[in-house]
C-alpha cells in the first residue's frame, strides 16, 4: 500500500497556516468594525439615554465578561463539533440578537433599559462562546516562532478598524437631522453587517479542531490543576487583572457623559482616541515584544498603569475633551501593551490537547470576576459621588482604584514570574528607556520583513531605490569612481532595482580583470537579459579564475541562459571551494530542470568538505525549493544548543504522522548521536512514496545517502526534506 502523508493531524501545515493567518486578520478587520458597533459603548450610551443607573452601566461595562459563566456547559453542549463550525454560528447568532434593538423606538424607561440589558446579555453570551473557538483557532495558526507576530497583527487589524468605525459612529450622531435615539440604533444596524462579513470569514479558516470534553475533566478540574502551578497561577492572575481594568475603564464612558456632560457624538470622539491608541500601541511595541519578551513588556505597562489610573481617579469633571482624550490616550496604550503581554503569556501556558477546556476555564473565572466587578463599579460610582462633594475625589473616581491597585500587583507578580527566552528586567529597562535603541529594534524588525539587502542600508539605500529621474545618473557618478565606499553597496542595489541604463558600466566593471567590484558587478548581471550581457558573461566563462568562471555561470542562468548546462556542470565537478560550489548551484538550478546536482549535494564528495559547508549548501537547497520552515533557522537554532533545531523542526512538522508518530524514536537517536538510525528512519518513511516531480531529485538524492557518512549536518537535513517530500506529496 502505498504511504501517504495526505492523513493529516490537528495540527495544521504551513500552508495552512499561511492561508488561515490572511483570514484571521480579514476576520480581526471585520470584528473590529463589528464590535464598536455592537459593544458597550453604544450599549452604554443607550442605556444613559433611558435613564439606566450606575449599577446597569457597571453591569453593562462587565457584560462582555460576564457571560463567560456559560462556559460551564459549553465544552459538554458542543462536544465532538468543529470548533470553526461553532463560531461561525456564535458569531451569526450574536449579530441575530441584535436586531430587536429597533424596539426601543417604542419603549421607555425601565422597560427600555430592562430590554437593552437583556439584548447585550444574549449578544455577549454568543460572543463568549464564540470567542472560545476564536482562540482557539488562533492557537492552531501559531507555532512557538511566529506567536508574538499574530498576536500584535491581529491586534493591529481589530484595533486599526475599530477607530474607522468609532469615525464612522461620530459622524452618524453629528448628523443633525437624526435624533439621538435614532442615530444609536442606526450604529447596531452596520454593526450587524460588519459582524456578519465576520462570521463568514471566520467559516474559512482552516481548521480541524473539535471541541473536546473528558467526563471528570470539568473547569474546576482544569482550574485546580491550574492553580496548582505556580507559573500557570500567576500568568492567569497577570491576565484576568488585565481584563478587569478593561472593565473597569470603560467606566469612562459614563463618566464622562453623565459627570462631565459630553454629548453621545463627542463620546464617539473620546473612544476613536483610546482606539488610536490601542492600534498604534500593537504595531508600535511588537519589535518590543519580540526581542525582549512579554515579561518586561507588562512590568514597564504595569508602572504607568497605575500612575495614570490614579489620575482617573482624582481628575476634575471640569476639563475639556482634548484633556480626558490625551490621558484617556496614554492610558489605553499602556492598558492594550498589559493586555497584549498577559494573552501571549497565557498562549504559552494554553495547552496543546484540551485547549478548548483551558479557555472555556480561564473565561470563565473571568465571567466571575466581571460580575462581581459590574456590581462592584457600580456601587464604588454611587460611593464617589457621594465622597466627590467632600473629597478630591471625581464622581466616578473609587471605580479606577482597583485598577490601579491591580497594576501594581502585576508588577510584583511580573517580578516572580519566568519566561523562557525573556530579556531580564533591567537590560530591557536600559533599553526601553533610550530611544535610540528603540529605534534599533524598529530598524531591525524592518530588517527582517525584507528579503531586499539594499533596503538594509541607510542613505546608500535610499539612493538606490529613488525612482527620482536623477537617481540613475547620481548612481552612475559613483560607478565611475575607481575606489568607492558606496560603490559595492550600490551595485548590489542595481541587482533589485532594475536600471537598464546601466547596464554598459555594469559590464565595464565586470569586464575588467583590475575592478576591485568585479565580482559583484558579474553578480548584479544576473538581473540584465540580453545580447550584451549574455556576450560579457560567456566570455568571462573562459577566465582563468575559477571564481569568476562559477559567478558568471550563476548570471548567466538567472538571465534564462540554458545553453552552457554541460559546462556549468564540469565546472561543479571542478569546484574547489564552498564559494564556487554555491554559485554553480544557483546556475544548475536554473540550466538543469532534472536538477541533476542534488544527488552530489548527498555524495562523499560534498560530505567530506565538512559539517559546516554541508549546512550551508543544504540551506541554500531549500531555499532553491522555496521550502518552509526555514532549514538555516534550524541550523542555527542547533548551533546555539544541541537538539533545538530539531525541537523547532518536529513542532512545525506536526501536521504530518510520520515526525508525530516516530517523534521519540527520532529524538532517541539524535540525543545519543546516532544519525546513521536517524536517516534510516528517514529511508524507511520514503520507502514506497511517489513523490511530485518537482522533488523526486530530493527523493532520489536521499535514498542514495551512504548510511557510514551520517552526521549531525546531514542528519537534520534528512529529516528536513523528508519531511518536505512527504507533505509534497500530500498537496499534490
Amino acid at each position: 500500500m502505498k504511504k501517504s502523508a495526505a492523513n493529516r493531524t490537528i495540527y495544521l501545515s504551513r500552508s495552512e497556516r499561511r492561508v488561515g493567518g490572511r483570514l484571521f486578520l480579514r476576520f480581526s478587520a471585520f470584528n473590529g468594525l463589528g464590535i464598536s458597533f455592537l459593544g458597550d459603548a453604544t450599549v452604554a450610551l443607550l442605556a444613559i439615554h433611558f435613564g439606566a443607573g450606575n449599577t446597569e452601566l457597571g453591569l453593562i461595562s462587565a457584560m462582555m465578561h460576564i457571560s463567560g459563566i456559560a462556559l460551564l456547559v459549553v465544552p459538554r453542549i458542543f462536544r465532538g463539533k468543529s470548533v470553526a463550525r461553532v463560531g461561525f454560528g456564535a458569531w451569526l447568532t450574536r449579530g441575530l440578537v441584535s436586531i430587536p434593538y429597533v424596539a426601543l423606538l417604542m419603549l421607555e424607561g425601565r422597560a427600555a433599559v430592562a430590554l437593552i440589558l437583556t439584548l447585550y446579555a444574549l449578544f455577549c453570551l454568543a460572543r463568549t462562546v464564540g470567542v472560545a473557538m476564536v482562540t482557539t483557532v488562533q492557537k492552531r495558526l501559531m507555532v512557538r516562532r511566529t506567536q508574538n507576530d499574530v498576536i500584535f497583527r491581529s491586534s493591529s487589524s481589530f484595533q486599526g478598524t475599530s477607530i474607522i468605525s468609532r469615525l464612522i459612529s461620530f459622524l452618524v450622531l453629528s448628523i443633525r437631522a437624526l435624533s439621538e435615539l435614532t442615530g444609536l440604533l442606526i450604529l447596531p444596524v452596520l454593526g450587524i453587517i460588519a459582524n456578519t462579513a465576520a462570521a463568514f470569514t471566520f467559516r474559512r479558516i482552516p481548521n480541524r479542531t473539535r471541541v473536546d470534553y473528558r467526563p471528570g475533566q470539568n473547569l474546576l478540574v482544569i482550574l485546580r490543576r491550574a492553580m496548582g502551578q505556580t507559573r500557570s497561577r500567576r500568568i492567569l492572575f497577570m491576565r484576568w487583572i488585565s481584563l478587569a481594568q478593561t472593565i473597569l475603564f470603560a467606566m469612562a464612558v459614563p463618566f464622562l457623559r453623565r459627570s462631565v456632560g459630553l454629548s453621545s457624538a463627542r463620546i464617539f470622539l473620546f473612544t476613536m482616541t483610546i482606539g488610536l491608541a490601542a492600534f498604534l500601541s500593537s504595531i508600535a511595541l511588537r519589535p518590543i515584544a519580540i526581542r525582549a519578551g512579554s515579561r518586561p513588556l507588562l512590568f514597564f505597562a504595569a508602572l504607568p498603569g497605575f500612575l495614570l489610573f490614579g489620575i482617573w481617579i482624582v481628575i476634575p469633571a471640569t476639563y475639556s475633551l482634548e484633556i480626558y482624550a490625551i490621558i484617556g490616550f496614554v492610558t489605553m496604550f499602556a492598558l492594550n501593551a498589559s493586555n497584549l503581554a498577559a494573552n501571549r503569556l497565557l498562549v504559552d501556558i494554553t495547552p496543546d490537547d484540551g485547549a478548548v477546556g483551558f479557555n472555556a476555564m480561564e473565561t470563565f473565572v473571568t465571567s466571575v470576576l466581571a460580575l462581581a466587578i459590574g456590581f462592584g463599579a457600580g456601587s464604588l460610582a454611587d460611593l464617589s459621588e457621594v465622597l466627590s462633594r467632600s473629597t478630591p475625589v471625581n464622581p466616578y473616581g473609587l471605580v479606577f482604584l482597583p485598577a490601579a491597585l491591580g497594576a501594581l500587583l502585576q508588577a510584583v507578580l511580573v517580578l516572580r514570574t519566568d519566561e523562557p527566552g525573556s530579556m531580564g528586567l533591567m537590560e530591557a529597562a536600559k533599553i526601553i528607556t533610550n530611544i535610540e535603541n528603540l529605534r534599533t529594534w524598529q530598524t531591525v524588525a524592518n530588517l527582517e520583513a525584507t528579503a531586499d539587502p539594499v533596503k538594509r542600508k541607510t542613505l546608500v539605500h535610499n539612493v538606490g531605490h529613488s525612482r527620482a529621474p536623477v537617481a540613475s545618473s547620481e548612481i552612475g557618478r559613483i560607478l565611475a569612481e575607481p575606489l568607492s565606499a558606496e560603490k559595492g553597496e550600490l551595485i548590489d542595489a542595481l541587482f533589485v532595482t532594475s536600471r537598464p541604463e546601466l547596464v554598459p558600466a555594469l559590464c565595464d566593471e565586470a569586464a575588467d580583470p583590475e575592478s576591485f567590484h568585479r565580482k559583484k558587478a558579474i553578480f548584479a548581471l544576473g538581473n540584465y537579459p540580453g545580447e550584451r550581457t549574455r556576450a560579457v558573461l560567456e566570455t568571462l566563462l573562459n577566465d582563468p579564475a575559477p571564481g569568476v568562471r562559477a559567478a558568471a555561470a550563476k548570471s548567466l542562468g538567472r538571465i534564462g541562459e540554458r545553453g552552457h548546462r554541460e559546462l556549468a556542470y564540469r565546472l561543479w565537478e571542478e569546484s574547489e571551494n564552498l564559494h564556487q560550489r554555491l554559485d554553480l548551484m544557483i546556475a544548475l538550478f536554473h540550466m538543469d530542470e532534472d536538477r541533476r546536482y542534488v544527488a552530489d549535494l548527498f555524495s562523499r564528495r560534498i560530505i567530506g568538505s565538512g559539517e559546516r559547508a554541508e549546512r550551508t549548501l543544504y540551506t541554500l537547497l531549500s531555499r532553491q525549493f522555496g521550502m518552509s520552515p526555514p532549514l538555516g533557522v534550524l541550523y542555527r537554532e542547533e548551533r546555539m544548543q544541541p537538539g533545538a533545531g530539531l525541537e523547532v523542526l518536529l513542532e512545525e512538522s506536526r501536521d504530518t504522522r510520520f515526525l508525530l508518530e516516530r517523534e521519540n524514536e527520532i529524538e532517541e537517536a539524535w540525543y545519543n548521536r546516532d544519525y546513521r538510525r536517524v536517516w534510516e528512519i528517514c529511508r524507511s518513511a520514503l520507502d514506497g512514496v511517489e513523490a511530485p516531480q518537482e522533488v523526486q531529485p530530493i527523493q532520489r538524492a536521499l535514498t542514495g545517502f551512504p548510511l557510514d557518512a551520517a552526521d549531525a549536518a546531514n542528519a537534520l537535513a534528512a529529516l528536513y526534506f523528508t519531511y518536505q517530500v512527504l507533505t509534497a506529496e500530500a498537496a499534490a
